[in-house]
């Protein structure tokens, strides 16, 4: 990597910390104009989500007051106040991660106006929920997910529009990072074909149709190879032979049944790193959405202790967190000091190289 990137991860100056507080509020300033504008007479559909430290729900005078926690410093803290009956009350409130207090009487308000209040993991995981009902998911919602799993077209219809993003973001993929070759050709000519298969003729089942995704996503990681991984320092810090290319999205050293979950290649394990950070942020917005995680559409629901539903949604939004794993293979040097292997063979990202991974900048590179 450049000596500029990892200075700036390993060691932040003033510059980096005012950066980060831009960071921060430009990604509040998104979210905040992502919520749909309320009618003068329609009630809030969208949930209030917060996180941060020194979160706060009181009763004041009747209503209730919330204050966000501090997520950067410098940061103008947001206050809410919410008022018995009002259109403007969110249908749940949802605490991610952080740290604060909740008097008593905001939890009697909360269940007096049927607003749930649910606490979630750094992960998204499900902590607690406090409301009515005692379930975090909206009824009406959960049972258009249960309804839409029964029957294969209704499956197919919501599934195709997600497999036909991942597809189209596969595409764009290729045209900016991958070398000519006969595998990138290959891998270009499955997905148009597989797009317009979908669109002409559109398949009746759901394994068809992961059957079409999986014969696209089968040729585009088999271009992956064509892309040189570089490595600097060989003579004093080797790395095994298998880790000079890429060949394959499954652990290939693996002891086991090759799995994607147990990398033992470092691009498998990059990948995993940006589907784990993709699998949480679904996961929330799922959950503060109002729908059961669990429940999945296309995807089993909850197999293998995995979030069917999440993983539905994640479909369309893999192209996105590959592109940050393709810029660094094809702009970075990297060093066997990035990763780390246990004595099992598992490779894992170093936490300078996660956090450049992870850094909002990485969509510039």
């Amino acid at each position: 990597m450049h000596q500029s990137l990892v200075r700036e991860v390993e060691t932040p100056g003033n510059d980096d910390h005012y950066e980060w507080a831009e960071r921060c509020r430009y990604w509040l300033a998104e979210y905040q104009a992502s919520i749909p504008k309320r009618k003068r007479r329609e009630r809030q559909a969208h949930p209030l989500i917060l996180t941060g430290n020194g979160m706060s729900m009181r009763v004041n005078r009747g209503a209730l007051v919330i204050r966000d926690g501090l997520t950067h410093y410098p940061q103008d803290v947001d206050e809410h106040r919410l008022f018995p009956g009002g259109l403007e009350n969110p249908p749940r409130i949802v605490l991610v991660d952080g740290s604060g207090e909740i008097s008593l009487d905001a939890i009697d308000w909360l269940a007096e106006q049927d607003i749930s209040l649910i606490r979630l993991r750094w992960d998204g995981r499900v902590v607690s929920v406090v409301g009515q009902s005692g379930y975090s998911a909206d009824p009406d919602k959960v049972a258009w997910q249960i309804a839409t799993r029964r029957g294969d077209a209704a499956r197919v219809a919501f599934g195709i529009p997600l497999i036909r993003k991942k597809l189209e973001g596969t595409l764009s993929n290729l045209a900016a990072f991958f070398p000519t070759s006969a595998a990138k050709d290959r891998a270009v000519r499955t997905a148009e074909t597989v797009l317009a298969e979908l669109e002409l003729a559109p398949v009746a089942t759901v394994d068809a149709l992961l059957g079409l995704e999986g014969k696209a996503a089968n040729a585009y990681f088999a271009a992956w190879s064509t892309i040189p991984i570089r490595w600097k320092s060989l003579e004093k810090l080797p790395v095994p032979e298998d880790w000079l290319t890429y060949k394959s999205r499954s652990a290939l050293r693996a002891k086991r049944v090759p799995t994607n979950r147990r990398a033992t290649h470092p691009v498998n394990a990059m990948l995993n790193y940006v589907y784990g950070m993709l699998e949480i942020r679904t996961r929330i917005r799922a959950i503060a959405d109002g729908y059961d995680p669990t429940r999945g559409v296309v995807h089993g629901e909850g197999s293998s202790g995995r979030d069917g539903y999440v993983f539905d949604l994640m479909e369309a939004g893999r192209s996105e967190a590959e592109r940050r794993v393709l810029r660094l293979l094809v702009q970075q040097e990297f060093s066997k000091a990035d990763f780390a292997t246990t004595t099992t063979g598992t490779c894992r990202v170093q936490p300078h190289l996660a956090s450049l991974i992870a850094s909002p900048s990485a969509r510039r590179w």
